[in-house]
């Protein structure tokens, strides 16, 4: 009989041991895939982009340099699952590469630093953790910047992940954390407005539409709602990129914080709207951060258990 549950289950068991495991288990640098990923995306890049280039080639070399290494992979990894005598278990091996939350330890890190008025080093740890220029930052930029970062990668490289996993299964969550990983790597090489990075930008924003305003609003549900509603109707719908401006203003929000604003790439100043009326953050707000994030992740985790054991009731 328990034999029985544990197989009708295998698919629930998997998924969390995977999430679990990333949550827990936080693997080094040194030896993750994502680092190979990155310098194979930026050398790429770094070969094809011409920025005197006609706009036309960009776009075209800018898809092909994103599309042709990802494709490469999921042929691989199809061909290994069909191989595979547990393919299951290989699509869980790949949700746990896929998910990240180890900014989070940087961002604890940040916030003492700042608090020891050690801006120095808080704008060093800060460089591995943002793409944006942080050698002028001050004490409060480099808060603004941290909680930015944590809010987009929260909710991207975790949520927006296990979402993918679960409609489209391994080889759709790779295919979107693959273009995270890219877009990281271009960013650190040239700006973000180049008609190189086009191609790869709107790909995202079609792939994050929905699942981001799902995210957000079921968020908000548990946090201040109305207050949410009221910034997006104020700033998030004016903010860009758009599903970015979504989940600042549900933070912002839930923080009764301000975030984003202005930023530096490559020297240049992009202007942007700030998200919210409260005060500016100090580094206690990373703090109150971090015991949200890992609050909505518990509480993301523990309903998605209950919807999938309630279908599986239902439907045998």
């Amino acid at each position: 009989m328990l034999t029985e549950q544990l197989q009708a289950h295998t698919g629930l068991l998997i998924f969390l041991l995977a999430t679990l495991s990333a949550i827990g288990f936080r693997t080094s640098s040194l030896y993750h895939p994502n680092v190979l990923m990155t310098l194979l995306f930026a050398n790429l890049a770094q070969k094809v982009y011409r920025p005197k280039a006609a706009v036309g080639y960009q776009l075209l070399s800018g898809s092909l340099a994103f599309v042709l290494p990802i494709l490469t992979m999921l042929i691989l990894l199809a061909t290994l699952g069909y191989l595979s005598f547990y393919p299951q278990w290989l699509g869980g091996l790949v949700l746990f590469l896929c998910l990240d939350i180890q900014h989070e330890r940087r961002a604890k890190r940040i916030a003492i630093l700042v608090k020891q008025q050690q801006k120095a080093a808080a704008r060093q740890l800060l460089s591995a953790m943002v793409k944006r220029d942080v050698d002028k930052l001050s004490a409060m930029g480099i808060c603004k910047a941290c909680l930015d970062s944590l809010a987009l990668r929260g909710i991207r490289h975790f949520y927006v992940v296990i979402i993918f996993y679960l409609i489209g299964g391994p080889l759709l969550a790779l295919s979107y954390k693959l273009m995270l990983v890219c877009d990281q790597a271009w960013r650190s090489k040239m700006r973000p407005d180049i008609s190189f990075m086009k191609p790869l930008q709107v790909c995202l924003t079609v792939l994050e539409w929905l699942p981001v305003r799902v995210l957000v609003l079921m968020m908000a549900l548990t946090q201040n709602l109305n207050k949410t509603l009221h910034y997006l109707r104020h700033y998030g719908q004016f903010y860009r990129p758009g599903n970015s401006g979504w989940i600042l203003t549900l933070f912002s929000a839930s923080l009764n914080t301000q975030l984003a604003g202005p930023r530096f790439y490559q020297q240049q100043r992009f202007d942007n709207m700030r998200i919210g009326s409260d005060t500016p953050p100090e580094p206690e707000t990373i703090a109150l951060m971090l015991k949200l994030l890992a609050t909505m992740r518990w509480f993301f985790l523990c309903a998605l258990c209950l919807c999938w054991l309630t279908v599986n009731i239902l439907t045998h």
